[in-house]
């Protein structure tokens, strides 16, 4: 990524993430004698109202409702909130994972590839793997929104994504350092991310 564009997308998934850090990630177990899969059962999990999922260490980034771990990493979704005139991260494209989009409140718009769809209250979108995509709301309402990923553990992705920003931090380093560039490309090559900054000037411009 060019230098400006990636300072502008690295900035805006801070804050589209918010605070805190933790990476809890799910594993199913093999047989040592079999070497096939073997999954543990299953908890009934609960999670309330206004009320999120906490990992062991009750460090949360965003707001988790299932975890991966709670289900074998089958699937963990959050819920997101985007306030009014505000975008989503930077367009971006997942080399395997999968989005289902639940719209709760508000109206969301959702680009992929060439195509923007107005996503309102109720209405329900898949973002397939493969193709460059992103959200934002320009509406005067705030839009909230159930995310869900069937086939990979993407909220550890969010939770270590701050979790590097804020080893940054400690050492009086930045994303933009060498250090900051490498963690993040690494990160987003072990989840299959890759960004598309350029797309993204136009996009915050239309918020205004």
């Amino acid at each position: 990524m060019e230098n400006e564009n990636r300072r502008i997308a690295i900035k805006q998934m801070l804050l589209y993430l918010g605070g805190g850090l933790v990476l809890n990630s799910c594993t199913n177990e093999l047989s040592k004698d079999s070497q096939t899969l073997t999954r543990k059962p299953l908890d009934a999990i609960h999670v309330k109202a206004n009320e999120i999922s906490k990992p062991a260490d009750g460090i949360i980034a965003g707001a988790p409702k299932i975890r991966s771990e709670h289900t074998n990493g089958q699937f963990c979704c959050q819920e997101i909130t985007v306030l009014p005139k505000h975008a989503g991260p930077p367009p971006h494209l997942h080399k395997d994972l999968d989005e289902i989009m639940f719209v709760i409140e508000g109206t969301v718009h959702v680009m992929v590839g060439e195509s923007v769809t107005e996503i309102n209250a109720g209405d329900y979108h898949l973002r397939p793997h493969g193709i460059v995509h992103t959200f934002w709301n320009s509406s005067n309402s705030t839009a909230r929104f159930l995310d869900m990923y069937p086939n990979q553990d993407f909220v550890s992705f969010f939770e270590e994504f701050v979790r590097i920003d804020n080893t940054l931090k400690a050492k009086g380093l930045t994303q933009e350092s060498d250090e900051g560039k490498n963690l993040v490309d690494k990160l987003m090559e072990q989840f299959g991310l890759e960004m598309f900054p350029d797309q993204f000037p136009p996009i915050l411009e239309s918020m205004d």
